[in-house]
C-alpha cells in the first residue's frame, strides 16, 4: 500500500511540475491539470492514512503524513488565491508554490526512506 501511495505522489509531483512550467514559462495555469494534481495527491494521502490506521507503523510514515497534510493546506491556499482572483489563468505567487512543493517533496522523501528501512 505504501508503494501505491509513493507512486501516486510521484504522479502528483510530475503534474505539479507541469503546472509550474505552465505558470513560469507561459504565464497561465490549467484547471484540469490542477485537479489531476490534487486528486493524485489526495489518493496518496488516503492510501497513507489507511496504512497508518491499519497497523502500527514507523514514525517516518506519521511525519510524512503530517507534512503531506500541511502541503495539502498550502494547496488549498493556492486554490483560494486562484479562485479569489478575477483572472483564473494567472500564475499563483511562486513563494507559496515553492513552500507547497518543498513540503510535499520532503514528505515524499520521508515516505521513501521509511519504506526502504522497513524492507
Amino acid at each position: 500500500m505504501i508503494l501505491a501511495a509513493i507512486a501516486s505522489y510521484v504522479l502528483a509531483i510530475a503534474l505539479g511540475l507541469t503546472l509550474v512550467v505552465l505558470g513560469l514559462r507561459y504565464r497561465r495555469g490549467s484547471l484540469l491539470l490542477a485537479a489531476a494534481h490534487a486528486g493524485s495527491a489526495l489518493l496518496g494521502l488516503g492510501l497513507l492514512i489507511w496504512h497508518i490506521a491499519g497497523a502500527p507503523t514507523q514514525k517516518l510514515y506519521n511525519l510524512a503524513a503530517l507534512l503531506f497534510v500541511l502541503a495539502l493546506l498550502g494547496g488549498a491556499v493556492l486554490l483560494a488565491l486562484r479562485v479569489g482572483k478575477r483572472e483564473y489563468r494567472t500564475p499563483p505567487p511562486m513563494i507559496v508554490v515553492t513552500l507547497h512543493a518543498a513540503m510535499g517533496l520532503f514528505a515524499l522523501l520521508l515516505l521513501v526512506v521509511g519504506y526502504t528501512h522497513s524492507q
